[in-house]
């Protein structure tokens, strides 16, 4: 009975050292076992596939002599380091192969404990997927970078030409809308009445293209022009914005609350027309069954101010919450509301300068909220 039991213990030490010699030889890293003169004393045999060298003729040779020339100094310091330290140790560098390719690897090194021969047991890892990675991500991002730098290129060269070309509209259209108005006025008695509908029609039209040219010459300016940033109480940009609204306020009786606003770093002149198109707009998109009510508030969340234009108005439905902050976009005719519909992208082009960004929450005759971020450094 005591040999069965004996014989049973055996064999379970022998599968034991079984499987510890399978992880050992085979683990995804290789082991290596060096003495204090920097020689290999152990290495399994995932190591020797990576160096694609046989393990007889490993042993006893100098790991030194596996080290890419141009680290070879880093190496030499960092193992005369390594080998005196209890802490664990670890580099980075490139192998030379049997084969006399380069393996990028990284090393894992920790100082023998006393009691065993002075030495350095290392893990060596692959890191040639994780370099190629690496390489690649980094092409990528310089192709992004380069991409992006040619966007911004192509951006101030279409910003310099709507510019011109806007600014370059300016005297013909002046000259359409002038002469349309001295033919009305000299020939007012002589010309029937289609005829002065007609001159009506581009006079009007000539008005209409020449607010439609300032406010693109506004929206061009806006990333060329703009003034450096400054301290300032934005309560105190809102004041002025509701002074500047102060007869369209007045006309359609709404109330207009401001409370709690922040001291922020901004362009304060962007600022104050960045709220006053806002308030511009509840203002004029207002639900005529109920009189306006309009708050500004603002809230901290992270590192940037979060604020909020809040209305009773007639609201947006979901479906063009997207639309609403391109260039000349509008949602209802000229006839039933005035402007070009290039305030939302002003409010946008603003915003995006600054670092931030904005959105909206609305629902057809509830009202809306238009957020937007102003980063709190």
């Amino acid at each position: 009975m005591q040999n069965d039991e004996l014989r049973r213990v055996q064999q379970e030490l022998e599968e034991s050292r079984d499987r510890y010699i399978e992880l050992y030889e085979f683990a995804p890293v290789g082991y290596l076992t060096l003495g204090r003169d920097g020689r290999i004393a152990a290495i399994n045999l995932t190591g020797a596939g990576l160096l694609r060298i046989d393990r007889a003729k490993l042993l006893s040779a100098r790991f030194s002599s596996f080290i890419a020339q141009d680290d070879g100094d880093r190496w030499h310091r960092f193992f005369l380091q390594a080998i005196d330290q209890a802490e664990g140790q670890e580099i980075d560098l490139d192998l030379v192969r049997g084969d006399v390719t380069g393996l990028p690897c990284h090393l894992d090194c920790r100082a023998m404990t006393q009691g065993e021969s002075p030495g350095l047991r290392m893990t060596l890892s692959d890191m040639t997927e994780r370099r190629r990675a690496a390489e690649e991500l980094h092409a990528a991002t310089e192709a992004m970078r380069s991409a992006n730098a040619k966007l911004r290129a192509s951006n101030q060269d279409l910003e310099q030409f709507a510019y011109v070309a806007a600014h370059d509209l300016q005297e013909p259209l002046r000259m359409v809308v002038s002469y349309g108005q001295l033919l009305e006025k000299k020939f007012h008695d002589t010309l029937d009445n289609d005829v002065q509908a007609y001159i009506g029609f581009m006079v009007e039209g000539g008005h209409r293209m020449q607010g439609m040219v300032t406010d693109l010459l506004e929206f061009s300016r806006i990333g060329r022009v703009g003034r450096a940033a400054e301290t300032f109480d934005s309560r105190d940009a809102i004041v002025e914005a509701l002074s500047r609204l102060a007869m369209a306020i007045s006309d359609s009786g709404a109330k207009v609350s401001a409370e709690n606003l922040p001291v922020i770093i901004y362009d304060r002149p962007q600022f104050t027309q960045l709220v006053q198109n806002l308030i511009g707009n509840a203002v004029k998109y207002r639900d005529p069954l109920r009189p306006p009510e309009i708050a500004v508030t603002a809230r901290h969340e992270g590192n940037e101010w979060t604020f909020a234009v809040t209305d009773n108005g007639i609201g947006i439905d979901p479906t063009y919450f997207e639309q609403i902050f391109g260039i000349f976009r509008r949602l209802h005719t000229r006839d039933k509301y005035d402007g070009s519909g290039i305030g939302l992208a002003i409010c946008k082009k603003i915003i995006e300068r600054h670092g931030g960004h904005i959105w909206l929450d609305s629902a057809p005759n509830v009202g809306s909220t238009f957020y937007f971020s102003v980063p709190d450094p």
